[in-house]
């Protein structure tokens, strides 16, 4: 057991509110922990001694003093509840701030493929396709798209005869 449980164990136990279980516990740890056996001495000691003052009258002003204190706690409580919160949630947003950077890192990005891209990724050749097509048209074609081709071509560099 650990000691700020048996702190804990030990404040309930005074209280009253620890049940046979734990109270065994507590006992079997009380006997291996001397701090925790000098804290419930001293727990122990300190309700004596108010058990003891009974009926006392307080202080004058004493209640004037300490109700707008008890009201000022009562102020700051949602905060330290949102404060609690906090500490749980920071964690939290960076685990996701680290997903969210790993996925979009690690997700493949989709682009456009090339023409030439697209031949390489199918295996296949452009030419058998071209050849493909120019077989298939009548011969008369093949030789005007011959003519026509070789007129695309650029003059040569020879001297012209005037």
């Amino acid at each position: 057991m650990k000691c700020k449980t048996a702190e804990k164990w030990i404040l309930w136990s005074l209280d009253g509110r620890l049940d046979e279980r734990r109270k065994s516990l507590l006992d079997d740890h009380l006997r291996t922990c001397p701090a925790c056996r000098r804290l419930d001495v001293e727990y122990r000691a300190m309700m004596a001694l108010l058990h003891e003052s009974n009926g006392e009258a307080a202080l004058p002003r004493f209640w004037g003093r300490l109700e707008p204190r008890l009201k000022e706690e009562r102020k700051l409580v949602p905060l330290v509840l949102w404060e609690r919160w906090a500490l749980h949630a920071i964690p939290v947003f960076v685990a996701l701030v680290v997903l969210a950077a790993a996925l979009f890192i690690f997700t493949p990005q989709t682009r456009e493929v090339s023409q030439s891209e697209t031949l390489l990724i199918e295996n296949t050749n452009p030419f058998t396709e071209t050849k493909n097509l120019f077989e298939q048209r009548p011969p008369e074609r093949r030789s005007m798209m011959l003519i026509f081709a070789s007129l695309d071509e650029k003059p040569s560099a020879r001297r012209r005869i005037p």
